[in-house]
Order: C-alpha cells, then sequence, then structure tokens
C-alpha cells in the first residue's frame, strides 16, 4: 500500500490505554495510513500487546527501543516512515475517525508542509474542556504567522494536533531526554515551513488522569519547561523574523512562564547540580525582549533575579 500519512505511536507503559488509542488510528476514514508503534523501556505488557495488535493489520509496525523516552521513539519512528506526512499520537489518547482525513486533505489540495488542529481535554469524571474558541474555519498562513500564533499560545504547541511533512521533522529533530519537547520543537516546524494552515476545530482527545506525566511538577520537568521557555525566547530574539517592535508582544508568554519555573525551581533545589543548574537557566533572562509586558509577580522575580537576590 502507498501510505499517505506515517502515524507514530510511542508506546510506555500505557497498556491500559493502548488498545482505544490504536482503534481510533485504525479506523480513520482515510485508509492509507501507516502506523508505527515505538515501544520504548515499558515495564508493563504493552510491547506484547503492541504486538498481538500488530498481527491483525497489516498496516502496523511495531519496533522496540530499550530506552524510555518519547523524543527519541518519535524520532527513530520518523526514520522508518514511509509516507511524505508524519502525524503523532500519544498512546493514552486517542482521535475524531476523519481527522487524518481532513489533516491530509488540507495539506495536499493546498501544496503545504504542515496543518495543526486544535484538541480538547478528555476526563472521566467532568465534562470535556474546551481549550480554543472554535468555528471550524481553515485557515491558511504565512510560515511567520503560524509560528506567531504558536509562540504567543493562540494555537496548540503540540506535534500530537499536527500533520508534517517527514522532511522537516527530518532536519530538526525532537530535542531527546527531555520533557515538553513540543513546547521546544513544534514553533521550529512551523518556522520551517514554505505554508501553514490552521484548523480552528478539535480532533485530537487529549485524555486527562491522575498519575499523567504532564501533571508532575519535579524540578527537572520545571528545568526542562524553563529551557523550551529559554529556546522559544531566543528564538524571537535571535531568528530575525520578527520585528524589534513585534518582539516583545510575540515573547509575552514564554517570558512570563519562564520567570515563573524559576522561582519554582528556586523552591525545588535538593542537589548540588540542580543549584547549577538553577543558576544557568537564570542566565536566559537576557533573551526577554526590552518592553516585554509582564504580570506584577513576574516584574518582581526578573527584579530579584536581575539583583541577585534570588
Amino acid at each position: 500500500m502507498n501510505y499517505k500519512v506515517s502515524v507514530i505511536v510511542p508506546v510506555h507503559n500505557t497498556s491500559e490505554y493502548l488498545e482505544e488509542c490504536i482503534s481510533s488510528i485504525q479506523q480513520q476514514s482515510l485508509r492509507e495510513i501507516e502506523i508505527i508503534l515505538v515501544e520504548n523501556a515499558s515495564t508493563d505488557n504493552s510491547l506484547e500487546l503492541c504486538k498481538k495488535i500488530a498481527q491483525s493489520d497489516e498496516r502496523i509496525k511495531v519496533i522496540h527501543l530499550d530506552k524510555g523516552d518519547l523524543s527519541t521513539a518519535r524520532n527513530e519512528g520518523v526514520k522508518i516512515a514511509s509516507a511524505e506526512y508524519v502525524g503523532f499520537i500519544d498512546s493514552d489518547d486517542t482521535i475524531n475517525i476523519d481527522m487524518y482525513k481532513i489533516l491530509y486533505n488540507t495539506v495536499s489540495e493546498n501544496n503545504l508542509d504542515l496543518v495543526t488542529c486544535n484538541h480538547v481535554k478528555k476526563y472521566k469524571t467532568r465534562r470535556d474542556k474546551f481549550l480554543y474558541c472554535e468555528n471550524g474555519k481553515t485557515n491558511i498562513v504565512t510560515p511567520k504567522e503560524m509560528t506567531k500564533l504558536n509562540l504567543m499560545e493562540i494555537i496548540p504547541q503540540s506535534a500530537c494536533t499536527m500533520l508534517i511533512r517527514k522532511s522537516i521533522v527530518e532536519k530538526n529533530p525532537f530535542p531527546e531526554n527531555k520533557h515538553f519537547e513540543d513546547r521546544a520543537s513544534t514553533f521550529l516546524f512551523e518556522a520551517k515551513s514554505s505554508a501553514c494552515a490552521y484548523i480552528n476545530k478539535s480532533y485530537y482527545n487529549y485524555l486527562q488522569y491522575r498519575g499523567g506525566i504532564c501533571l508532575a511538577k519535579t524540578f527537572r520537568r520545571n528545568y526542562d519547561f524553563a529551557e523550551a521557555d529559554s529556546k522559544r525566547l531566543k528564538f524571537i530574539m535571535e531568528s530575525g523574523i520578527f520585528s524589534n517592535e513585534e518582539q516583545p508582544v510575540v515573547a509575552e508568554k514564554a517570558a512570563e512562564s519562564l520567570l515563573r519555573k524559576i522561582n519554582r525551581l528556586r523552591k525545588r533545589i535538593s542537589t548540588i547540580e540542580e543549584k547549577e543548574k538553577y543558576e544557568k537557566i537564570k542566565e536566559n533572562i537576557k533573551f526577554i525582549p526590552h518592553k516585554t509586558k509582564l504580570s506584577i509577580k513576574a516584574r518582581i522575580i526578573l527584579f530579584l533575579i536581575k539583583k541577585g537576590i534570588m
């Protein structure tokens, strides 16, 4: 089969959710989909379940990694993907039955490098949470405008809502052994594209549950988030895409987030190594453009850092 889309699914200790996730991909109205399950260092029966599911669908490939890292799994999946466009699904989430048909038709009919849609937060015990004011419209935009929307957090920063030309991800791989890899990557995918689109409708279901990886608040996770914010701010300042007048506006969200994460890190230091990382990450306030609007709390944090008080 000539695949139109390769869907890469990193799998790590998610056997409880895996069958529902894969089923939502198998049932896509776009049939020409290659499904690449990248099991990485699971300690439950995820690998066995992947192999079992693959036996009933020739479109599914299973690879195993000894390293449990989402970015590594995504990058390895991209290496063996046979389609021109790739998508990414987390193995505890699901997607709307028409998601890839709509995304693929959008990129192919408009000769785009990238398209993204919205996601909705799914809860077991309460109503779904829609994060965007949706009108269902498809907006063809320039790479600069798309990147700006991402950096200003007007559209999702998740790779899971995207369909991307494979060559772009190959040239700009996900940062390995890091959390919040999407926040550090997706704006680059958009900036490196020649044409993009944003569909203002939710097709991706983001499952919320206790113990989920994005709910943890460890030093490492806060540090990785701060690193991603630093990367976003440095790009805004140094890429040459944004004018001096645009930079403070585009940087507001990342600057606010960086300062708050630095404050959190200060309260979670427990080792000498963490102390050294904390001192290093503070240096990245130099990437906050002059005249960036900040909350009162963020301004206080910035003042205390500059004065060497924190």
